[in-house]
């Protein structure tokens, strides 16, 4: 009975992903009456020149209050730690360039990796560069805070748990991979779990307390590619899915694994089993509230889903790039995409507010209190309003 409620489940997700080919798509014209967001500062992180290298560090944020500092690693083999209104409090010297995101733990202090395999433990607060420790390979996706250890998942498909003081807790090693995307996927915790998803195209679930394996399982058998439109390759964050309904029967809790230009693909968080899979190309992880799933591809479009039914709800075509996002910040949607424009949605669909800034934006909005946060490739860090 469990495995004809899975394979109802997936041929209805089968018929969701058609209606969602079907359902037209809310064009965003560049004839229409769109607010343009505001940019409340900016600053140039790495004061490059025309010919540098592009940048794909990713802020994060301690501190309460008039205390809160703003943290990224830069090209310029530096740590630049800001205020909230952008003035430059420290430049901190690192072995070599940043393109890691950095994280924040319990504690304040914020990690972040350099593109040499080096990670860092930074006292935003006092200036201070307070720990190394040296990885397998660097990091180029998003570290993981866990209280105050930090997780970390390398390019050649290494994790690795960290103390506050730099040492090493547990770490796990997995084959390496073929050809894979430069920014790397992250780890994700729930209950006592850590799920990732490897560029080899493995998914594995560890125990977070010692790193030992529950389970893994091969989502691609073959990661190389002959051109860059047919690699699929992680980017995106796992997600966890608790229990719905669909049509009045409960489905377990699975946790969602996503592969640039290829398919999703949910998994049994238990043990692995593929409940479902569809055919959606996602860089970043699907963003989910107490009734919708709203996925952002990596066609321009925005999409939302009922997490009641499993039914589309609407559709909006933001762009023509590729999406990240959503985020949601003062009852909204936020989204960014590879041609350096930054979108708000109404929870309903409708397009609030855009800004169209220089670059590529390869990472998610940082939420802030003040506004969102974004550092796109050619390294301005902006602040922006509605």
């Amino acid at each position: 009975m469990q495995h004809s409620g899975q394979v109802r489940h997936a041929w209805r997700m089968f018929t969701v992903v058609l209606l969602f080919a079907w359902m037209p798509s809310v064009a965003c014209s560049a004839e229409m009456d769109v607010p343009q967001l505001s940019v409340v500062w900016s600053t140039d992180v790495d004061g490059r020149k025309p010919a540098d290298a592009l940048s794909f560090s990713a802020p994060t944020i301690t501190g309460e209050g008039e205390m809160s500092r703003i943290v990224i690693g830069g090209l310029d083999a530096r740590v630049h730690v800001y205020d909230m209104r952008g003035k430059e409090l420290f430049r901190l010297p690192l072995n070599k360039n940043c393109d890691s995101g950095a994280a924040t733990l319990a504690s304040g202090l914020v990690v972040l990796g350099d593109t040499e395999g080096t990670l860092y433990g930074v006292d935003a607060q006092k200036g201070e560069v307070i720990w190394q420790f040296s990885l397998s390979s660097p990091v180029t996706g998003v570290p993981l805070a866990v209280g105050d250890d930090v997780v970390v998942q390398t390019t050649d498909n290494n994790l690795y748990r960290i103390d506050a003081k730099g040492k090493k807790v547990w770490s796990f090693t997995s084959q390496q991979g073929g050809l894979s995307l430069y920014l790397s996927a992250s780890p994700m915790l729930h209950g006592d779990h850590l799920y990732a998803l490897l560029s080899n195209g493995d998914a594995v679930a560890l125990d977070a307390s010692n790193g030992d394996l529950t389970w893994r399982k091969q989502l691609l058998l073959d990661t190389d590619a002959a051109l860059l439109s047919e690699l699929r390759a992680p980017q995106a964050t796992p997600i966890w899915l608790p229990e719905w309904s669909i049509n009045g029967q409960a489905m377990q809790d699975v946790v969602l694994f996503s592969f640039y230009q290829g398919d999703v693909m949910a998994l049994a968080r238990e043990d692995g089993r593929t409940i479902w899979t569809s055919a959606l190309p996602l860089k970043s992880a699907p963003l989910m509230d107490a009734h919708r799933l709203y996925i952002a591809d990596g066609e321009g479009t925005l999409k939302a889903m009922s997490r009641v039914s499993g039914d589309p709800l609407w559709s909006i075509q933001l762009s023509h790039g590729e999406l990240m996002g959503p985020v949601k910040w003062h009852d909204a949607l936020w989204l960014s995409d590879n041609q350096g424009q930054l979108f708000r949605v109404s929870m309903e669909g409708k397009l609030l507010g855009k800004l169209a800034l220089n670059g590529s934006f390869e990472r998610l909005p940082i939420v802030t209190s003040q506004g969102l946060l974004l550092h796109h490739s050619l390294g301005g860090l902006y602040l922006v309003h509605e």
